[in-house]
């Protein structure tokens, strides 16, 4: 995928704390074990595809803690 900065847009996201720990964590540890630092726009778009690859069931979702069951229950299926 050759990736052309002039084809992306920047989209505002807010999470808690933990969760930005967690993404720089991961960038981090990329480079401890060998790799380079990982930017955490590339961990979510990776993240993004993964779920693109996924078939969800999202009908009916009500709360983001539904949305990630079925995201799970997916996960689990795929293959």
């Amino acid at each position: 995928m050759v990736e052309r900065k002039q084809d992306y847009f920047r989209v505002p996201i807010t999470m808690p704390s933990d969760m930005v720990s967690y993404l720089e964590n991961l960038g981090i540890e990329c480079k401890k074990s060998g790799g380079h630092k990982i930017a955490n726009t590339v961990i979510v778009r990776s993240a993004i595809r993964f779920l693109m690859d996924l078939d969800i069931d999202i009908s009916g979702v009500k709360s983001e803690e539904e949305l990630l069951g079925r995201i799970k229950e997916a996960a689990r299926r795929y293959r």
